[in-house]
């Protein structure tokens, strides 16, 4: 039997295809190369005009982003994409004759790693011969052929433009009309390099690194023919901002690098092939006749996030793991459990995570309010600002986690399922990151896309579990023990702080109807029997994955610690911002879609040992409601009327209707405001339309009650 090592190895079995899903990024870039073609004259200054800046394509991304194998195939892409993506870009004679030159262009690739304070003396700690000498060595290295040592290269290559680009071109064996491209990777290694050269300072005494090193690309852009693309990890909006403001006056043009879809990951699998004689496509190797590419395309996605990097390192152990087995998976849930293996997911996390494990206290300070950008899939713009020393599109960067371009300036977190086991691992984490991580992992949250409505139950529910779970004094829960003798008999605290789960629909048929002009997926009249069996479990708190008229927006499952007594609980979260509220004509339908099926199929016939509770969570109760309450918290029993006797509470079944004073207890009428504000701007607000004062709210609510 193989050992745990064995079995779950990164060794690399396979031919990687060079590249998928880069279209857009390739046409991004030859635009942005042509722009510079087009303009060179301005920056040599043989023209009178004067409105062009300097623009050089930047991926600043974390590690597996797929930045250095872009930078590395460009040019092959860009043959690739000739005649399809790039044919509406060449459609202009210009830019058709500056394509078919670029299609010939030879590749420099430059790794800044190896850039250090070289030789003479007088030179040592000047960064421009620095980057001069390590451009000849790199050609000199990709051609195969020795290099001069840096005292003689000084004497030979001077450190100016008009010498180093033709001893790089004889180097490389290109005539001096031919274009370059000069890839450099790894900029981040600049942060790292404030002791070993002298960097120009600013005004204010402070030194720049990024400035010097594109001001000196930006002398070397006004050579004919020459072009760049600089990758690495690092602060990228900090860089493009200082860049572009500061000594250098250069901008930064991002390159997106946007994870992997299915379908590209599809194409992945296809067109990747194992590295044997007989170099089988990988998909063969790991699919069987009952589990498809495109299942397995599902599963990766899910696991990786589409990351290239962790992607292409976890297929490589599924590989090892299937050769040494000599059988393929049969089925999705066979691949998935592999994949969800915590011995799994830490070896194909390990190279990804280092750098979150060893942060800071500050920016560690910033990790649960990321989880829940994350969780709740809430946007953020290029531009917007965590703090006074820190922008959130670095902060993601820094923190080891990933960026989803949603438009050119607009972004999402993205948290692979592989980095959060390692996540959870970690002693310093708190309760709260603990839900939040469980809740990213389990199931997918695509649920709170788009509405208002949706966050408000997301944020219900987290404080639901961290009230059920709390070992302190609890207003809540205590006013619910007041209310209802059976929640009173309910084992509290509940023994673990369980994640939110997203329970998937197990209807077979489904209802529909009609609810302001959308349709929506129900649970048919006859499944409450296997929801309450088969998908709810003790002390987890649920909310279906689809928004359903037959079940309330949150479920969860308490049991008496005494007696063979089950608490099935409903949430009915009725957000409502309109001034007249909800009325009794809406908590009648949440009962009656609730109570009533989980009564005749469940509670009828299961004795007096199941019980079910209904709780009204309302942003705003109508007059006639708040009256009849007596502006206070209620709970109706079995058998009693409510709405001038239209509903009566079936066996065994409670009905709670939170006050308006006392729903603050879960979610506070500043948040509620806020995200009516926040969804009044915008069907999909950003980060910039919440604020980070709304955010900061939400987190300390949750941090009240850890």
């Amino acid at each position: 039997m193989a050992s745990l090592d064995d079995k779950w190895k990164a060794v690399d079995n396979f031919e990687s295809v060079v590249v998928v899903d880069r279209e857009r990024d390739v046409v991004r870039v030859t635009k942005e190369l042509y722009d510079l073609h087009s303009n060179r004259e301005q920056l040599r200054g043989v023209t009178s005009s004067c409105n062009y800046r300097l623009t050089i394509p930047f991926a600043p991304h974390h590690f597996g982003s797929g930045k250095t194998t872009f930078a590395r195939t460009y040019l092959e892409l860009v043959q690739r994409f000739g005649e399809t993506f790039l044919s509406k870009f060449a459609s202009d004679p210009l830019r058709r004759t500056f394509l078919e030159k670029l299609k010939r262009a030879s590749l420099l690739y430059v790794d800044l790693r190896k850039l250090k304070p070289t030789r003479p003396i007088e030179e040592k700690r000047n960064l421009k011969w620095a980057v001069y000498y390590l451009l000849y060595r790199s050609a000199c290295n990709q051609m195969g052929l020795p290099f001069m040592k840096p005292d003689e290269a000084y004497r030979h290559i001077p450190p100016y433009p008009s010498f180093l680009i033709p001893e790089l071109r004889k180097t490389l064996g290109i005539p001096s009309d031919q274009y370059l491209l000069v890839a450099f990777d790894e900029i981040g290694v600049l942060d790292e390099s404030l002791d070993e050269f002298h960097f120009k300072r600013t005004h204010d005494g402070r030194v720049r690194p990024y400035n010097d090193f594109f001001g000196i690309i930006s002398q070397l852009c006004k050579e004919p023919d020459l072009f760049f693309i600089v990758v690495g990890k690092s602060k990228g909006l900090s860089i493009k901002n200082d860049v572009a403001f500061g000594l250098s006056r250069v901008i930064l043009h991002f390159i997106p690098l946007s994870p992997l879809d299915a379908s590209s990951i599809v194409e992945f699998l296809e067109r990747s092939l194992l590295k044997t004689p007989t170099q089988e496509p990988v998909c063969n190797v790991l699919c069987s006749s009952s589990f498809s590419v495109n299942e397995l395309a599902d599963s990766l996605l899910e696991c990786t996030g589409g990351v290239p990097g962790l992607l292409t390192r976890a297929v490589n152990m599924l590989l090892n793991y299937i050769v040494a087995r000599n059988q393929p998976f049969i089925s999705k849930e066979e691949c998935l459990t592999c994949m969800n293996d915590y011995d799994f997911r830490r070896i194909c996390a390990e190279p990804f995570v280092e750098r979150i494990l060893n942060l800071d206290e500050d920016r560690k300070s910033v990790f649960d309010l990321l989880l829940m950008m994350a969780l709740y899939r809430i946007p953020f713009q290029v531009d917007d600002i965590l703090s006074s020393e820190s922008y959130l599109f670095d902060a993601v960067t820094e923190m080891g986690f990933y960026r989803y371009p949603i438009d050119e300036n607009t972004f999402q977190i993205l948290i692979p399922k592989v980095f959060v086991g390692i996540f959870k691992k970690d002693p310093s984490i708190s309760s709260l990151e603990k839900i939040l991580l469980g809740s990213l992992d389990v199931e997918p949250v695509d649920c709170f896309f788009y509405s208002k409505c949706r966050v408000f139950e997301g944020i219900v529910a987290l404080r639901l579990v961290l009230m059920l779970s709390s070992k302190n004094r609890n207003e809540l829960r205590e006013l619910l023990c007041q209310l209802s003798p059976i929640w009173k008999q309910m084992k509290l605290p509940m023994s673990t702080i369980s994640p939110i789960h997203y329970m998937k629909s197990v209807v077979s048929s489904r209802e529909t109807r009609s609810e302001s002009n959308k349709s929506r997926r129900t649970f048919a009249n006859t499944e409450w029997n296997k929801i309450i069996r088969e998908t709810l479990y003790l002390e987890t708190v649920y909310i279906p994955l689809d928004a359903t008229s037959h079940s309330p927006d949150i479920i969860f499952k308490l049991q008496s610690p005494v007696e063979p007594k089950v608490l099935t609980v409903g949430v009915a979260c009725k957000g409502r911002w309109k001034s007249e509220g909800i009325g009794w004509s809406d908590i009648i339908d949440e009962a009656k879609k609730f109570l009533d099926p989980l009564y005749d199929q469940v509670l009828s016939s299961a004795m007096d040992y199941h019980h079910c509770m209904l709780i009204i969570v309302s942003t705003k109760l109508s007059l006639n409601v708040s009256n009849e309450l007596g502006n206070q918290s209620r709970c109706y029993s079995s058998g009693m009327f409510i709405g001038n006797d239209s509903f009566k509470v079936p066996d065994n079944c409670e009905l709670v209707i939170l006050c308006e004073r006392d729903m603050e207890m879960l979610i506070d009428k500043e948040i509620l405001n806020g995200l009516e504000r926040a969804f009044h701007v915008s069907h999909n607000p950003t980060f910039w339309d919440f604020g980070l004062d709304l955010l900061n709210r939400i987190r300390n609510s949750f941090l009240s009650w850890q």
